[in-house]
């Protein structure tokens, strides 16, 4: 765990960061050791939730036996789904794009106060309803539109199975925008996660395993 904390320590405000795993992989255990990071750091934590799959993270948490109560008071923005977690400040409609760019950027404004650590959970399914290239293209802008802003540090939470599956061209399009990509994989009882794209020369090209 002290191996991953040095690691995020490494990332400056603006970056983009991907976590890349597969669906068989446990990425809430790593959205609980993200947050109590940014907890220690000082930061204020708001996460994106996708269709309820922070509801879902936090279930895991509390199978797994972590604590799931780091998530009573972070911010969330709900972009559909119904299913509440953390303290919700706003939801947004998933298929109105322009209107969904115009309010996060006005909630998000009006929540800044500080650097924050942004998480985003299950941006996949965003793609998934994606009627055609060009809604795939307009959401890779979205998320375009923030990059480099240093009031934050983003944190993309992507399932690459869901991606290839449903939109294969958004992968390399976000994998293009991002400054650092992490890819996890399952390595018999351990999660090893390997930093294959970085602007931090030093972060390029480790390793490391949570449990």
């Amino acid at each position: 765990m002290s191996i991953a904390k040095n690691v995020w320590d490494g990332v400056k405000p603006g970056e983009t960061v991907l976590i890349e795993h597969s669906s068989t992989t446990m990425p809430y255990v790593g959205l609980w050791q993200l947050i109590n990071w940014a907890k220690e750091k000082g930061y204020q934590v708001v996460v994106d939730d996708v269709l309820d799959t922070l509801y879902l993270y936090k279930a895991q948490m509390k199978l797994a036996g972590l604590d799931a109560g780091i998530l009573d008071d972070v911010k969330v923005i709900k972009f559909g789904g119904r299913l509440e977690v953390g303290q919700v400040v706003e939801r947004l409609h998933i298929k109105e794009l322009a209107i969904r760019e115009h309010e996060y950027r006005r909630i998000f404004d009006s929540l800044s106060g500080g650097a924050v650590v942004n998480p985003v959970l299950g941006i996949g399914k965003l793609f998934l309803l994606a009627e055609s290239k060009r809604e795939v293209l307009s959401t890779v802008n979205e998320i375009l539109s923030s990059v480099g802003d240093e009031r934050r540090i983003a944190f993309y939470f992507v399932n690459t199975d869901l991606l290839k599956t449903a939109t294969p061209e958004a992968l390399p399009l976000l994998e293009e925008l991002a400054s650092m990509i992490v890819k996890v994989e399952t390595k018999g009882k351990f999660h090893q996660s390997s930093i294959v794209k970085s602007v931090n020369k030093e972060l390029l090209g480790l390793t490391f395993v949570l449990p």
